[in-house]
C-alpha cells in the first residue's frame, strides 16, 4: 500500500483526495491545509491534516506526494519532498517565473526521484485519438488552435495580470508539443481584453507560432468570450499533405486521402478519470517505466516556456502579477484600467490553498 500525502487541499487537492480514495494500492495519509481543516477532519476522521506542509514532510513516512499548492510555493515543495527521497507529482503550472524553472529543472536532474508534472489533457481521449491517426494526413502544414471560455473570477483570477497565460495556455501549449512531437518556437504575439471584462487584467492573446518542420501555428484564445465557448480543451484543425483533422467539443474527425472519413464521438471527461489514468502512469514511473504521461520536468519545461515566450512577444511582463483595482471598484465587474501592484503571487486553477 502507498501512502500519500497532498499539500495543498483547495479545489485540486480535494479533488485527488476524491479521485485516489477507491483506487486499491493506495491511500491518502496526510494533507496540509491552510484552511477548513475542521473540516477536511470531520469527512475523513483518520487523515492527518497539517496546517503546514513543510511539517507534515518533516513527520510523515510517505511513499509519494502531490502538490496542489498555489505555483509560487511549487520550487520549495519540490525541493523539500525530493530532499525526503519522496517522488513527488506536481499540479500545472509548475512554476510561475523563468528564473524558478531553471531552478526547478537543475533540482530535477540531481534528484534520485521521479518528478512528473501532471498535464492531464494529455490524457483525454480526443488527445489520444488525435495522437493515433496525425501520421494519416501526412506532412502537417498548419494547426490552428482557438479557445474560447467566460471570464472565472475566483483563487484570485479576476486580478491577476493575464490570467489566461497564467493558467490555461500551458495546457494548449503542451498539447501542441505533445500531439506533434515537434518543438515550436514564437514568432508574434499580441494581448488584449475587451471593454466588458469582468476581471481586471488581459484575457486575450493572439499568437503565431512555428513547428521545428516549418508547420504554421495560429492560437487565438479568450477568458472573455461573449460567444459560442469551446471545451477547455480548445477546438483544434490540424491541416496535412495528405488530410485534415477536426477536433470540436472534444470530438475528433479525420479526413485523410488514403482513409475513410473516420469521426471519434465526444468523450467527455468523467469524474476527473483522467487523474486516474494520469496516477496509474505516475505509478509505472516510479515502479521504473518510462512515459510521456505524465510530463517530465525537463518535457514540461519547454512547454512553459512557450508560454513565457508568447508573454514577452505580447509585452506581458508578469502573468501572474496582481493587480491593483482604483478603491471601491468590483473587481468582478471591472471597466477602469488597473494598474500593477508591487507584489505579485502565483495562483493555480487547482488550488487557491
Amino acid at each position: 500500500m502507498r501512502k500519500v500525502g497532498i499539500l495543498g487541499m483547495g479545489r485540486w487537492g480535494q479533488t485527488w483526495q476524491r479521485v485516489l480514495a477507491p483506487e486499491p494500492g493506495v491511500q491518502v495519509v496526510a494533507v496540509a491545509a491552510r484552511s477548513r481543516r475542521a473540516e477536511i477532519s470531520s469527512r475523513s476522521p483518520r487523515l492527518r491534516v497539517y496546517d503546514d506542509y513543510r511539517s507534515l514532510l518533516r513527520d510523515q513516512d510517505l511513499d509519494a506526494v502531490i502538490v496542489t499548492l498555489p505555483p509560487g510555493e511549487h520550487l520549495e515543495a519540490v525541493r523539500l519532498a525530493v530532499g525526503r527521497d519522496l517522488p513527488v507529482l506536481c499540479e500545472k503550472p509548475l512554476v510561475p517565473t523563468r528564473s524558478e524553472l531553471q531552478e526547478m529543472v537543475a533540482l530535477d536532474e540531481s534528484a534520485g526521484v521521479a518528478v512528473r508534472v501532471n498535464q492531464n489533457y494529455r490524457m483525454r481521449g480526443w488527445a489520444c485519438a488525435v495522437f493515433d491517426h496525425l501520421p494519416a494526413i501526412g506532412r502537417l502544414r498548419r494547426v490552428t488552435i482557438q479557445f474560447a471560455q467566460p471570464e472565472l473570477t475566483d483563487g484570485a483570477r479576476a486580478v491577476l495580470a493575464h490570467p489566461l497565460l497564467a493558467d490555461m495556455s500551458i495546457h494548449h501549449l503542451d498539447l501542441l508539443r505533445f500531439l506533434t512531437g515537434q518543438e515550436a518556437r514564437v514568432l508574434s504575439a499580441e494581448a488584449g481584453r475587451p471593454d466588458d471584462a469582468r476581471v481586471w487584467g488581459m484575457t486575450d492573446v493572439d499568437a503565431r507560432l512555428a513547428l521545428a518542420e516549418g508547420a504554421e501555428v495560429s492560437y487565438g484564445a479568450t477568458w472573455a468570450a461573449r460567444g459560442r465557448p469551446t471545451s477547455w480543451d480548445g477546438d483544434w484543425t490540424f491541416e496535412g499533405d495528405d488530410g485534415v483533422i477536426q477536433v470540436r467539443d472534444l470530438g475528433v474527425r479525420v479526413e485523410a486521402d488514403r482513409h475513410p472519413l473516420r469521426i471519434v464521438p465526444p468523450s467527455p471527461v468523467v469524474d476527473d478519470e483522467d487523474l486516474l489514468v494520469a496516477w496509474r502512469s505516475f505509478v509505472r514511473v516510479m515502479e521504473g517505466e518510462e512515459s510521456r504521461r505524465p510530463a517530465t520536468v525537463a518535457d514540461n519545461a519547454r512547454s512553459l516556456e512557450l508560454v513565457f515566450d508568447i508573454a514577452d512577444a505580447a509585452g506581458v511582463a508578469d502573468p501572474n502579477a496582481r493587480l491593483a483595482a482604483p478603491r471601491g471598484a468590483d473587481p468582478h465587474a471591472a471597466t477602469a484600467s488597473p494598474v500593477v501592484a508591487q507584489t505579485s503571487d502565483g495562483v493555480s486553477s487547482n488550488s487557491s490553498n
